[in-house]
């Protein structure tokens, strides 16, 4: 369980990086799961440019615009679900439950997995990209908040300028004066995250990290993933439902990022 001053934390800047919070077995197993089911070799850079989905594999994966990060959809497999721990679900609902208020998903558990995996880039310079909060495209609103805890799960070391997750620990608070001073000022994410490139929203901070680290964030926290400039991949999870308290949240098909 999380302490007082853990969960004012949480609260006041918006995360919480809990070290170690996978076990090194564990997480061990989803790396490996990963690198299987991209067909591709660890050890073995050159295989890195080229993704093999298995036949029948039961869910979605594309290469995005940068043609460097791979996502995968709907992921079932059991060595990499196997992360969502009785020790993370504890806290995940802890942190959750702090905001009562915040329309939420019903299920106790999440039904697969969502994979961002940030490979190298090589030869360009690393760069700090803009800010935003999740919902940003959606028509989601600030009140009662758009979510109440979610998490990326690291399933490789994170190192500096090597596809870490910036956040802007001061912005949460920043977001809120704001709001709190211009009561009329419209509450859609997305008028808000308009306002970001002007706003003062702090020191930007990339979240390095080990494997097995979670990093825990609510609705409020201005963050983004950044490229990848060292020399491994970088993977990481979030987790997804299929429930309709959650269809709002629709990512890929018939899956929706899972809110609890």
């Amino acid at each position: 369980m999380l302490s007082k001053e853990q969960l004012t934390r949480f609260e006041e800047e918006g995360y919480l990086l809990l070290s170690g919070l996978i076990p090194k077995e564990t997480v061990t197993k989803a790396e490996a799961a990963m690198w299987r089911m991209m067909g591709m070799d660890a050890d073995n850079p050159d295989s890195w440019g080229h993704f093999k989905r298995p036949p029948l594999a039961g869910f979605y994966m594309e290469k995005m615009a940068d043609g460097r990060r791979v996502e995968l959809y709907g992921v079932t497999n059991p060595d990499v679900l196997a992360c969502c721990t009785p020790e993370y679900l504890t806290i995940i609902k802890q942190l959750a439950s702090e905001y009562p208020e915040i329309p939420h998903c019903k299920s106790q558990h999440p039904d697969a997995i969502w994979a961002l995996n940030q490979f190298p880039v090589s030869g360009s310079e690393w760069k700090c990209p803009s800010p935003h909060l999740d919902g940003g495209f959606r028509d989601l609103r600030l009140d009662p908040g758009t979510f109440r805890a979610t998490s990326l799960t690291y399933l490789t070391d994170v190192n500096v300028h090597g596809g870490a997750t910036v956040i802007w620990p001061e912005g949460t608070q920043r977001i809120r004066e704001f709001r709190k001073k211009n009561p009329e000022f419209s509450n859609h994410v997305r008028d808000v995250g308009a306002l970001f490139p002007k706003m003062d929203l702090g020191e930007p901070m990339e979240v390095v990290a080990k494997q097995g680290d979670v990093l825990f964030f609510h609705h409020l926290l201005p963050h983004c993933g950044a490229m990848n400039v060292d020399s491994a991949p970088r993977f990481a999870i979030r987790y997804m439902c299929l429930c309709l308290a959650c269809r709002k949240w629709e990512k890929k098909g018939e899956w929706n990022l899972w809110m609890p």
